[in-house]
């Protein structure tokens, strides 16, 4: 996965969450006068990959705080 392009998979995912909340994606099943609508979707699972490729594309945080040093001088 070292040569995927992190960043485009991120927009890929979300654009399926966005096909999922605005129901592009849903799936209807009918059976005489029952008609049911839904889709198959672990939107936990789906935000969770968001986040992780978004980690990924970002590049590595510089480090702006550093450990107070201390010294002891003999008076």
């Amino acid at each position: 996965m070292s040569d995927e392009d992190h960043a485009a998979e991120a927009q890929r995912l979300r654009a399926i969450r966005t096909a999922i909340a605005t129901g592009d994606t849903v799936q209807m099943s009918r059976f005489k006068d029952n008609e049911v609508a839904y889709f198959a979707a672990n939107l936990p699972l789906l935000e969770r990959m968001i986040a992780e490729e978004e980690a990924l594309a970002s590049p590595m945080p510089v480090r702006r705080r550093y450990a107070a040093g201390l010294r002891f001088r003999r008076c």
